[in-house]
């Protein structure tokens, strides 16, 4: 028993497709391993069975070689789909996919990667119905079956990524649905392929490139091939590698998976690795919660993608573990702060929904020692998955280093007794109407626009400046908001405020007594920041009597009261005395000439800067009128 493959015919002045529009649209921006684990994870996350189970995905890669790569062929029909493939090798798409076609025959190997979910719907629907599981993930192109609710993806552009990981651009599917079908048994099988338009090789007939295998109910020329079912699938399944485990769930196979952006092919084992961290990184939220579990599957051995094992993404989950003893103030290591940030949803165009939204701001100071993800806010709704991880290092003062967790929508009460609000359920709308196809990011969308009256950009396009300045509340309390400080009257000014290679040459605001020029910039080759300038008194009755030289770290363009080291100063002026004492605990530069000093230079570097936050150069000069020689 085996299925065969059947292509769509077109007629000769239909439009012709030189490739997958919805795989071009998936692989701009991040076209790495990061989009395929974020969208194949996402679908069987929105999946799950509503109960208490999680949704268990597997990821399977096996590399076939010899015999048992030449059956698992045969069983892909892959001489009927291979005469298609080299008709259509005259486009950009086709010639690549002669390429892999090419390196198989040579290698004798073909690496396929199957993801295997459980606890899931599995592809319900009917064959050519309107709207269903197995149409929107398998037949149709742009169509979601999740549009209008608030699942992780409702373009109906993730699925692009199993074809655009294919070097075939060829997908099987093996389903065991979680809802009796009428007429048939699970398991489904079916494959789908997606090749440029062609023609035969007589010429005559034009095939639209898209490709089914399955089984034909009679030999109309350009029929699609429909589902195989029942033990007929489960025998073709075990010939594909593609058998499943009892329970409801689908499994997909990628024929040929590859990176598609990759410099060179990683072996399975390193696949195997960024495959489970990236698991972690972007769904720690689901998996924490017991939403989902993951797993990878190397050569029948498997590793189950655990938090534990990747520590850097526990100062996440610590915040919502610790969100009911949260504390006003983060005055130790590991406290945890709350604050919540008002989300007005504006109405619908139809003049539904609408709501006075809250977010939930959750903030960790950081551990000496957890440098991943530092200053990073992860934003997070109902769907379990990191949206984006929105870095907010500027705005941190001092080592008030944190981790954050925004949580939108249905999420918004994680971690408390609470239960999502109806006003939750609208924010987790509106958030997910603001996503992208690559649902990366919240922002102004066309179906913002589309959906929402007057309003929706306001709300969109503040999230992120309320949540930098609710940061500012925790971890920059006692920002300098450009106060000079004590000052002995009437002869110390400061001059000199440019940063990376800017440059000034200011007088003093107040007295006109000081001018000069000051630069500061970074050294990349040694990590510290080098600065020089030249200073001297505007009138010539007045003298240099002393030169101080301090560092200040910036915050959202403004100076905090967090000073950088100077680690060494010179002086090309004659008779200065030069010297590195503390103010405040941090070394500064000290420069003292002789008497009668009228002008005096200076450079020298900070310590080491491994945090590359902005830094402006401070200099205070202490005038006098000159003493009697």
């Amino acid at each position: 028993m085996s299925g065969q493959w059947g292509f769509t015919t077109s007629r000769p002045t239909d439009a012709r497709y030189g490739d997958d529009v919805a795989k071009y649209a998936m692989s701009h921006g991040e076209p790495g391993l990061k989009t395929f684990v974020r969208e194949v994870l996402q679908n069987s996350n929105d999946a799950r069975l509503d109960n208490d189970q999680p949704a268990r995905v597997t990821f399977k890669l096996e590399s076939l070689q010899g015999d048992e790569a030449i059956e698992y062929l045969r069983a892909l029909d892959i001489e009927t789909w291979a005469e298609h493939a080299n008709l259509a090798s005259d486009t950009e798409s086709g010639k690549h996919i002669a390429e892999a076609i090419k390196r198989i025959k040579d290698d004798e190997k073909i690496r396929i990667l199957t993801i295997e979910d459980e606890n899931t719907e599995g592809l319900l629907g009917e064959e050519n119905a309107d709207e269903s599981n197995f149409t929107a993930l398998v037949r149709d192109v742009l169509f979601s079956s999740k549009s209008g609710d608030t699942a992780g993806g409702s373009y109906g552009l993730g699925k692009a990524v199993l074809w655009l990981y294919s070097g075939l651009s060829l997908v099987m599917f093996n389903s065991t649905l979680s809802e009796p079908n009428p007429k048939d048994q699970s398991p489904r099988l079916i494959g789908r392929t997606r090749l440029p338009t062609h023609k035969s090789e007589d010429g005559d007939t034009v095939y639209q490139g898209h490709g089914w295998y399955g089984g034909l109910n009679g030999d109309e020329e350009g029929a699609r091939p429909e589902s195989i079912w029942g033990e007929e699938a489960e025998s073709i399944a075990e010939d594909l590698q593609l058998s499943r485990p009892d329970g409801p769930g689908t499994s997909i196979q990628v024929v040929d998976f590859r990176v598609p952006t990759a410099e060179e092919r990683l072996d399975d084992e390193e696949l195997a690795d960024q495959i489970t961290e990236m698991a972690i990184e972007w769904f720690w939220p689901a998996i924490y919660r017991g939403d989902l579990e993951v797993a990878v599957e190397v050569e029948g051995e498997s590793k189950q993608a655990s938090i534990d094992e990747y520590p850097q993404y526990e100062p996440f989950t610590n915040c919502l573990d610790d969100r009911d003893d949260s504390v006003s103030e983060l005055d130790e290591s590991g406290d945890v702060a709350q604050a919540a940030i008002s989300l007005d949803v504006p109405e619908k165009s139809d003049g539904s929904g609408g709501a006075d939204g809250q977010l939930g701001l959750l903030v960790r100071r950081a551990n000496t020692g957890e440098y991943q993800h530092r200053n990073e806010v992860a934003f997070v709704r109902g769907a379990g998955m990191v949206v984006e991880y929105y870095d907010r290092d500027r705005v941190v003062v001092g080592n008030q280093d944190f981790h954050a967790v925004l949580l939108g929508g249905r999420a918004r009460p994680w971690g408390t007794d609470e239960s999502p609000q109806d006003a939750d359920t609208i924010v987790e709308e509106f958030l997910t109407a603001a996503e992208p196809p690559q649902h990366d990011e919240w922002v102004r969308t066309e179906t913002l626009a589309n959906t929402y009256s007057r309003g929706f950009r306001t709300a969109v396009e503040g999230i992120k400046s309320d949540v930098t300045e609710t940061l500012r509340g925790f971890v920059a309390p006692d920002v300098d908001r450009g106060t000079t400080g004590p000052q002995r009257l009437g002869n110390r000014f400061k001059i000199g405020n440019e940063s990376r290679g800017g440059r000034s040459d200011r007088e003093s605001p107040s007295s006109q007594r000081v001018t000069g020029d000051t630069n500061i910039s970074f050294d990349d080759v040694y990590t510290h920041w080098s600065f020089n300038g030249e200073v001297e008194p505007l009138s010539d009755r007045n003298e240099i009597r002393a030169v101080t030289v301090s560092l200040i770290r910036m915050a959202e363009e403004r100076a905090t009261s967090d000073r950088l080291p100077v680690q060494n100063i010179s002086s090309d002026t004659a008779g200065v005395s030069i010297s590195l004492p503390e103010q405040n605990d941090v070394q500064v530069g000290r420069l003292e000439p002789a008497p009668g000093t009228s002008k005096i230079s200076f450079e020298g570097v900070s310590i080491e800067d491994h945090r590359q936050v902005e830094t402006r150069l401070k200099v205070s000069v202490d005038v006098a009128e000159r003493r009697d020689e």
